[in-house]
C-alpha cells in the first residue's frame, strides 16, 4: 500500500494535566474533590460473543455540537485469557495515536482492496505517537459487563496516570494525539498486545460499516456532546502489517474514557468553627449564644436586668440627673454601711 506523508489539517498542541485522581468504579464516575476533571466512559453494548486477534485500529469522532473536542484518557478492553505465553502470566499492551486528524486510511477503500489508496497509515509507526504502554498480569483481569458470556475475568483498564502522550527526547510533533478535534472531527488509535500470541476480544461487525459509529450502552455526556466509537479493523500480528488484506473489520469491545470538567461540588461542612467571627449578621438567630471567655476591658454603660452573681469589690457610682440641673451622687457602698 502507499502511504502519504501529507495530512488534513492538524490540531494545535493542547497541554493537559496528567494528574488522574478520578477513578471509575462499579459503573459510576468517582470524583476526587481535589481536582476538577472527570473521566466519562463510553461503554459498548454487552457482547454476546467475541473473536480474538492481536490488535485493532479504530477512530473516535467528536460530536458536531462539541466546540472543544474530547481528550481521551484511558481504554478498558478485553484480553483473551488463553493468549498468555506458556509459562508467563504477563503480556504488554501498547496504544498509539495517529499524528494527524481523521481516519488512519482512506475511508473510501473497499475491503481487501489491493489498489493503491490516497493515504494509508497502517503498518508505519512514523505516522503514530505512543500514548501508553504497560504490563498486564493475568491477576489484573476482571469480569466486566461489556461481555455477557465470559465467565473468567478478562477485562483490563489502563490506569489514567499511565495514559498520556510519549515523546522521544528532542521530538515534538506539535500535536496532542490524545485529543479528538472538535465539531465532528476524528482521531485514530492503534491498540495492540505483545507478543503476537496475545489477543484482544472483538465483536464481529455484523451490519455495521467501516468507520460507522457503533451502538453504545449509555454513559458519557447527558447533553448530547459525547463522542462516538467507530467500527475499525483487527490486525493479525505485531507490529501491525502494511498489507491491506491482513486487516478485517472488527468492533472494539470495552470502554473509552474521555475527560470533561466536573460539575461543581456541594459546599463542604466544617467540623470546627472558623478562627475569626463573621462580620455580618445572620438571617436566623443562633441556636445558642456565644460565651465570653473573660470580662471586657471597659464597663458596660447599660444597666443589666438581673443582679451580678459576683458583685464588684469597689462601689459603683450612679449618677442621676435631676430637674434642677444638679447631679445627685449616691455612694452605694456607703448606704450599705449605714444600713448595717
Amino acid at each position: 500500500s502507499s502511504s502519504s506523508t501529507s495530512s488534513s489539517s492538524t490540531s494545535s498542541s493542547s497541554t493537559s494535566s496528567f494528574t488522574r485522581s478520578i477513578i471509575y468504579a462499579n459503573g459510576q464516575i468517582v470524583v476526587d474533590n481535589s481536582t476538577s476533571t472527570c473521566h466519562l466512559p463510553l461503554r459498548t453494548l454487552p457482547a454476546q460473543s467475541t473473536t480474538s486477534s492481536n490488535g485493532i485500529l479504530f477512530s473516535i469522532r467528536s460530536s458536531p455540537d462539541d466546540p472543544i473536542g474530547p481528550t481521551i484518557t484511558s481504554f478498558g478492553f478485553h484480553v483473551d485469557p488463553n493468549g498468555f505465553p506458556r509459562g508467563n502470566d504477563t503480556v504488554r499492551y501498547e496504544v498509539h495515536g495517529l499524528n494527524y486528524e481523521g481516519y488512519y486510511a482512506d475511508p473510501t477503500r473497499q475491503e481487501f482492496q489491493l489498489e493503491p489508496l490516497s493515504y494509508d497509515y497502517r503498518g508505519d509507526f512514523v505516522h503514530w505517537t505512543k500514548v501508553s504502554s504497560g504490563i498486564i498480569a493475568r491477576s489484573d483481569l476482571k469480569l466486566d459487563s461489556t461481555t455477557v458470556t465470559v465467565v473468567e475475568g478478562d477485562y483490563f483498564q489502563i490506569p489514567f496516570g499511565e495514559f498520556r502522550e510519549f515523546r522521544s527526547e528532542g521530538e515534538d510533533t506539535g500535536v496532542d494525539v490524545t485529543r479528538v478535534p472538535p465539531g465532528g472531527g476524528s482521531r485514530s488509535f492503534y491498540l495492540t498486545l505483545v507478543p503476537t500470541i496475545a489477543a484482544f476480544q472483538y465483536r464481529e461487525p455484523g451490519e455495521w460499516k467501516l468507520n460507522e459509529a457503533i451502538p453504545l450502552a449509555g454513559d458519557g455526556d447527558d447533553d448530547g456532546t459525547a463522542p462516538s466509537i467507530l467500527l475499525g479493523e483487527g490486525t493479525v500480528e505485531y507490529p501491525f502489517p502494511d498489507t491491506p488484506f491482513l486487516y478485517a473489520p472488527k468492533a472494539f469491545v470495552g470502554r473509552v474514557f474521555y475527560e470533561r470538567p466536573c460539575p461543581s461540588h456541594a459546599p463542604s461542612a466544617s467540623s470546627a468553627p472558623s478562627g475569626r467571627p463573621t462580620t455580618t449578621s445572620s438571617e436566623r438567630p443562633s441556636g445558642r449564644p456565644s460565651g465570653s471567655s473573660g470580662p471586657s476591658g471597659m464597663p458596660s454603660r447599660v444597666l443589666s436586668a438581673v443582679p451580678s452573681g459576683n458583685p464588684s469589690e469597689t462601689p459603683t457610682e450612679l449618677v442621676v440627673p435631676v430637674s434642677s440641673g444638679l447631679n445627685l451622687a449616691l455612694g452605694l457602698g456607703e448606704c450599705e454601711e449605714e444600713n448595717d
